[in-house]
């Protein structure tokens, strides 16, 4: 399964085909082949003779495994072959096909199948990092847990990290790269918690999180001024797997198996003095933020408002696209998490998955964790489609330390936010929730639904959504009685890759489930993209379309729909040399489709006509100023998912496009537009220290004017301006708004587009309620952000000692 402790399971599985042991008394790198019978010419070495055949073998089964070879090397090792006994003691390390497994002492038990690692135990393959007090492994039941558990898990690199016919990729929590010609990779160091005084601590969330996730202790090899008391149990296991039988006289005591290193796990010093560090060794560096998951709306907000694949064409182009997302501390675009830090007292792991009492997980390289999702009698388990669902009796999510949100008890780690609460006046009469299914496998491919319940027609009893039905499908909507089936919605998506280099996408969103009005209330789409390698113009992509019923907004005239559509272009893009510090970017576009639209100011559609498209872009930054951000990580990264560099900069857009129809009509542009952009302060102080302000103008030359709705150009004149700023914390407040300055128009003065957005904007999350007046369109944002970064971090929840309470009084 691609969970992080199953491909523990599946390294120490392999230890299931062992027949015997090399090695009597100290050893050094002894390598143990399970395919061979027993050496009884005892010390000598292995060598790897190739493993061609591990590559042909099931990824899981044991065609696998049958030729790998495990090399293990400790301060001592023993073993009774008779017995099937091996013990190996002080810094033991277990190498298997680019994994490696570190502990202080190891056992294993032929006869019962049963492996105990325990001390400082350790296990790394690439991206993936686990690490505990101890781990059991019974391998003929394929059954085991983990004790004190804290670890990473990266989905970016499950495929080949827990693939073991195959080399990792170099392991991102290790800074530096991996000799390859070293087999012994060294491990990270233990990640310790760090230690708070019980009822006293200066830090009120992470007292949240000792209170909700208990005060789990320190693994073995770490501080804990309580004493290794509560490992007790973990000393009598071994014993009693090394003995075979439980009794002290056993194979245990012949070997005096050494207690951990002195002042690990001693007492705290009756009077000693502690103080906690101001900013703790977080365990981490080099911080990146990612795409996360979740929705962002910008100018263009509605979900059903289908762009036929472009952003250009056929929708008419703003000149100033501010609200792209050119804040990238602030915005990101949708993606997944790929790195979770995760921390549990216990994992037990079985042939389906893993399950524990209590789980933390979170998506923050940090401590105090501004997320933290808490699992209780949980269990993660792999779904067909690959992702995995937590199961709990209870999950919860803690925000900033101080906030508990319930949640639903079954949690995709790797999918999107499953509810949206949005509001959509146009084509769903108001609010509505929508929720995302698990995307499942279907034809080699993801298909994902998204059901919809329509709240305000519940409460209405009537819709305003739809033109009369005998009507043309562009006249006016008019108020109608509802039926059960106006109730419900349902958005399909489905995605496949086509060949090396090209993708299919189909979409199909649903406001109505009423038979009779199926035709007004579904819109579709279907993409397909594909580079391709042309004479003279190098690499470039292109596209194949087909719509039906997309919707355009088009500035002052509002959203137009096109009826139907089909056809394809070419694009590219070109990031041209500098001139200087001015950065230049060019785009491209070539396209023909067959539409079918409403002539403008009629409520007519004009019949299928052709519709010929050249468009290009051109796009210059000059950066005037550009300040330093702060080199604190935890201060830098207080609010945004990445550090905020204060700059003033220029960009200028030069737009020119031509468009020619099957009757001879056509419309030619040419825009020229402006735009300052300044970012003041660092976001991380409790008040005012970010603004961000653009302020941008465009000018547009028309030469003719399209005979159609969608595409005409009417806003000849623009002023936008956008303005986000702190005002207090994490909280922020933003506007967005494009005016018509066209003095010959008769839309002089008033707004084009708006957008208004209270957030509440932290590091690793960001929750914010949006609204367009003109759009009529709004609802809460969410929104969970992803990181990659190098290090192992500490455990998510700090132990507060008990002894100390008593040292204290």
């Amino acid at each position: 399964m691609n969970c992080f402790p199953g491909a523990l399971v599946l390294t120490l599985s392999t230890l299931t085909s062992l027949l015997g042991f090399g090695g009597g008394g100290p050893a050094w790198g002894t390598n143990l082949l399970p395919s061979s019978p027993p050496d009884h010419g005892h010390g000598q070495n292995h060598q790897d003779h190739g493993d061609e055949d591990t590559k042909n073998g099931p990824r899981n089964g044991p065609g696998a495994w049958d030729n790998l070879i495990l090399n293990i090397r400790a301060d001592h090792q023993s073993t009774d072959l008779n017995q099937g006994h091996l013990v190996a003691e002080g810094n033991v390390q277990l190498q298997i096909a680019g994994g490696s497994l570190a502990a202080e002492h190891l056992s294993y038990d032929r006869k019962t199948g049963l492996l105990v690692a325990r001390g400082s135990v350790r296990f790394q393959r690439g991206s993936q990092y686990i690490q505990a007090s101890s781990f059991h492994y019974n391998l003929k039941g394929e059954e085991g847990e983990l004790r004190d558990v804290y670890g990473l898990v990266n989905f970016d690199h499950t495929t080949t990290d827990f693939d073991f016919r195959i080399l990792p990729v170099q392991p991102t929590s290790q800074p530096g790269a991996v000799d390859p010609g070293n087999q012994w990779i060294e491990l990270p160091p233990m990640a310790c918690p760090y230690l708070q005084p019980p009822g006293a601590s200066p830090r009120p969330a992470e007292s949240m999180v000792t209170r909700l996730g208990g005060n789990l202790p320190p693994p073995l090899g770490c501080p804990n001024p309580d004493g290794n008391s509560g490992h007790q149990d973990l000393d009598q296991l071994l014993d009693w797997v090394a003995s075979g039988s439980g009794s002290p006289h056993g194979i245990a005591a012949q070997f005096q198996l050494p207690t951990e290193a002195p002042g690990a796990d001693e007492p705290m010093a009756s009077g000693s003095q502690w103080s906690a560090p101001v900013d703790p060794d977080q365990g981490v560096h080099a911080i990146t933020p990612k795409a996360g998951l979740g929705l962002e709306y910008y100018l263009r907000l509605r979900q059903d408002s289908l762009s036929n694949g472009t952003e250009e064409d056929p929708v008419v182009p703003p000149a100033l696209r501010s609200l792209g997302g050119s804040d990238e501390a602030l915005n990101r675009r949708r993606g997944g998490i790929s790195r979770w830090r995760f921390q549990a007292k216990t994992l037990v792991i079985t042939p389906e998955g893993w399950s524990s009492p209590l789980i933390l997980l979170t998506n923050d390289p940090l401590n105090t964790a501004q997320i933290i999702l808490i699992g209780r009698e949980s269990k993660v388990q792999e779904q067909p489609d690959g992702s995995l669902m937590l199961t709990s009796g209870t999950n919860q999510v803690l925000l900033d330390g101080t906030l508990v949100v319930p949640l639903p008890s079954r949690i995709h780690l790797q999918q999107r936010i499953p509810w949206a609460l949005i509001i959509d006046e146009e084509n769903r009469d108001g609010l509505y929730v929508e929720h995302t299914l698990a995307p499942r496998s279907f034809l080699g491919g993801q298909l994902t639904l998204k059901p919809q319940l329509m709240l305000s027609r519940i409460f209405r009893n009537k819709t305003t959504a739809y033109a009369p039905i005998q009507g043309s499908p562009a006249a006016d909507p008019d108020s109608q009685s509802l039926s059960v089936a106006d109730l419900f919605g349902l958005n399909v998506r489905y995605e496949r890759p086509v060949g090396e280099r090209g993708q299919l996408m189909f979409n199909t969103n649903i406001s109505s489930f009423a038979l009779d009005r199926f035709p007004q209330s579904t819109r579709a789409e279907a993409e397909l993209w594909q580079r391709l390698t042309l004479p003279l113009l190098g690499e470039t992509r292109a596209n194949l379309s087909a719509a039906y019923r997309f919707s355009v907004w088009n500035g002052s005239l509002g959203e137009q729909d096109v009826y139907t559509a089909f056809g394809g272009f070419l694009e590219k893009d070109y990031h041209l040399p500098a001139l200087g510090s001015l950065e230049n970017h060019l785009l491209w576009r070539m396209g023909l489709q067959n539409i079918n639209s409403t002539v403008f100011d009629t409520i007519d559609l004009s019949g299928r006509t052709w519709r010929g498209s050249a468009y290009a872009r051109l796009t210059s930054r000059l950066p005037i100023w550009k300040g330093e951000a702060l080199k604190d990580t935890t201060e830098a990264l207080s609010h945004g998912s990445g550090p905020i560099h204060p700059e003033l900069s220029l960009k200028a857009t030069s737009i020119v496009q031509a468009l020619k129809y099957g009757d001879g009509s056509g419309q030619n542009t040419y825009t020229l537009g402006l735009e300052s952009n300044l970012v003041m302060g660092h976001f991380s102080r409790p008040y005012l220290d970010y603004t961000r302000l653009s302020v941008g103008a465009s000018v547009t030359v028309v030469d003719r004017l399209s005979r159609f709705a969608f595409d005409r150009l009417v806003d000849l004149g623009l002023l936008h301006i956008s303005w986000t700023q702190q005002l207090i914390g994490p909280l922020l407040l933003s506007a967005s708004m494009s005016y018509n300055v066209d003095g010959a128009s008769e839309n002089y003065g008033d707004p084009v587009d708006s957008l208004f957005e209270l957030k509440w904007q932290q590091r690793a999350y960001g929750l914010g309620l949006f609204y367009s007046p003109e759009r009529k369109l709004g609802g809460l944002r969410i929104q969970l952000n992803s990181f990659d970064w190098q290090g192992t971090g500490i455990p998510l929840a700090p132990y507060a000692p008990s002894s100390w309470m008593s040292n204290n009084q």
